[in-house]
């Protein structure tokens, strides 16, 4: 079953960690930003570097087609994918082409991923909103009027957010995951989902949807 999450956080904030106690034999991690991933045992991970919208959707392609050996994807992330879709819109279309077809990748992109029968998740840093009244909230950063400030977030049923838990000297003693939306942000779940704190680990989230929607 793939409800497909999305995790926002800047960075640092446990985004790719989260995926560190996913079974490695049976995940793929669709490197957009080419680079090792935080935790040991990323080796043993399937992981496919991504420099290219043809390489994104060949991968995509192939997973569609997958007989059941893999039952995770984790694309890291959105925000470099939707740099590479910018730089090839630009050297490839003019003027108001660009854009219709940079958001036309995107869109084809989440409806890609959301018709995979692996559960996919996908991380992406925020960029920020000053609202009215100097309030600033955070979103999925990604270029283009029509997606930004929420048009990524509506394409999904679940955005948990990272959250830094603190002791009194400002010292950083656990990462989570918040589900819950408020003016800064725009986390979301499903009803009762999720009824307590949610640890930083995508292995969790996943057995809680999958007894969810069971």
């Amino acid at each position: 079953m793939n409800v497909m999450t999305l995790i926002v956080g800047e960075s640092g904030s446990g985004k790719s960690s989260s995926a560190r106690n996913l079974p490695a034999d049976k995940t793929v991690i669709l490197n957009t930003e080419r680079k090792f991933m935080p935790f040991k045992g990323f080796k043993n991970f399937k992981n496919i570097d991504v420099s290219s919208v043809k390489k994104f959707n060949q991968v995509v392609s192939e997973l569609a087609k997958d007989d059941g050996k893999y039952e995770f994807v984790v694309v890291d992330s959105l925000t470099s994918f939707t740099e590479i879709v910018n730089k090839y819109t630009e050297v490839t279309f003019n003027g108001f082409e660009q854009w219709k077809q940079y958001n036309s990748i995107i869109y084809d992109m989440l409806q890609g991923l959301k018709s995979l029968p692996q559960q996919v998740f996908i991380t992406a840093i925020p960029e920020h909103l000053e609202k009215s009244l100097g309030e600033i909230k955070g979103y999925a950063r990604v270029k283009g009027k029509e997606l930004k400030y929420g048009g990524i977030e509506k394409e999904l049923s679940i955005v948990l957010w990272t959250k830094l838990v603190e002791d009194e000297d400002g010292i950083v003693v656990d990462y989570q995951l918040d589900y819950k939306p408020n003016k800064h942000n725009t986390a979301k779940s499903p009803h009762e989902l999720f009824d307590s704190d949610v640890p930083n680990d995508l292995l969790q989230v996943s057995n809680a949807i999958k007894e969810y929607y069971a």
